[in-house]
């Protein structure tokens, strides 16, 4: 997709002001989409396989992720 702001579409954000790069976001999502950036940062590598279910978001002890709304029918 060339000229795309790719982040932009990422419908799952990290802060990083919260997040200490533990993994379980990673580790614990079902359809294995997130993956570690080279800073130890959660990103959504795999965003078409995403199913929007939040377990990454239930499984950050820190609270840094949040899920942007999504289209009804994407869910």
């Amino acid at each position: 997709m060339s000229g795309c702001d790719c982040k932009k579409y990422e419908w799952v954000k990290v802060d990083k002001s919260k997040c200490d790069g533990c993994g379980n976001c990673v580790e614990f999502c079902p359809r294995d989409v997130l993956r570690l950036d080279n800073q130890g940062f959660p990103y959504m590598a795999y965003r078409d396989d995403c199913w929007y279910c939040d377990v990454c978001k239930f499984m950050c002890q820190l609270d840094a992720i949040e899920l942007e709304t999504v289209p009804y029918l994407i869910r």
